[in-house]
């Protein structure tokens, strides 16, 4: 997330901080879970033809309120916008394939990971030399604002770092040679290439877990999601939406 985008975050939590004690969940059952994405990520989530968000992050959120008890509501909004908006009450989660950083820990409390994969290159087939960081000196590079990916894409000495609105923004400038080369997470580059067949996977990057995130005053939402978590992760409920939706 972007440095300001995190000091309005963290001026956010200092407003909040006074209601630490008082806990969320009374709240949640009265009114249901609020839940933040961004539905431009495949498969964690995305938009179905009757504009329905789908993907890994709903299912998994959905079987979580039911052993919660509660009703999950759902609120789309840029990604970049998603730690203001919890923090600032709109929001009661964030579920949008968000990676878990240092940075972020300081404004948020994260759920246990539910996924942990890579950060690739995806770029057009004619130019599989675009295989790491060094190779994209001097050359564009499109990310979703906001994303650990833009981050990633900053630290690359020389890079032209474009951040989009969406990652599908990215891909299409991607496809139609607007930008050199996009950075994004394997699961998303390899929907990406189906779609986008002029595109490939070029270069491996680092790992990154996800998690879903909870405002720092909500220890019991956190610790009632991470039961839930484990319950569905005993239960090979979370396994099978791991396997339908990541193919893992």
């Amino acid at each position: 997330m972007k440095k300001a985008a995190l000091l309005t975050a963290a001026c956010l939590f200092a407003v909040s901080a006074s209601a630490q004690a008082q806990g969320c969940m009374a709240d949640i059952k009265k009114n249901g879970l609020t839940v933040g994405t961004n539905p431009g990520y495949p498969p964690f989530e995305s938009l179905d033809t009757n504009n329905q968000i789908i993907g890994l992050d709903p299912d998994l959120v959905n079987a979580i309120g039911k052993k919660l008890g509660v009703k999950v509501n759902w609120v789309n909004q840029p990604f970049d916008g998603l730690i203001a908006a919890l923090i600032s009450r709109k929001i009661d989660v964030i579920a949008a394939g968000m990676t878990v950083t240092a940075e972020r820990k300081k404004a948020v409390s994260f759920t246990l990971p539910y996924d942990n994969s890579e950060n690739v290159i995806l770029a057009r087939k004619e130019h599989p030399e675009y295989n790491s960081p060094a190779a994209l000196n001097g050359k564009s590079i499109g990310v979703e604002l906001g994303t650990i990916q833009e981050k990633v894409a900053q630290g690359i000495k020389g890079a032209n770092v474009k951040a989009l609105n969406q990652f599908t923004d990215a891909a299409i400038a991607v496809q139609t040679q607007q930008i050199d080369s996009m950075l994004i997470d394997r699961v998303v580059a390899e929907r990406f290439t189906k779609t986008y067949p002029d595109l490939r996977i070029t270069g491996v990057l680092n790992k990154n877990a996800k998690a879903m995130a909870v405002r720092k005053d909500c220890g019991d939402l956190l610790s009632r999601m991470d039961a839930a978590i484990i319950e569905l992760r005993k239960s090979g409920e979370l396994g099978a939406l791991r396997k339908k939706w990541l193919n893992k």
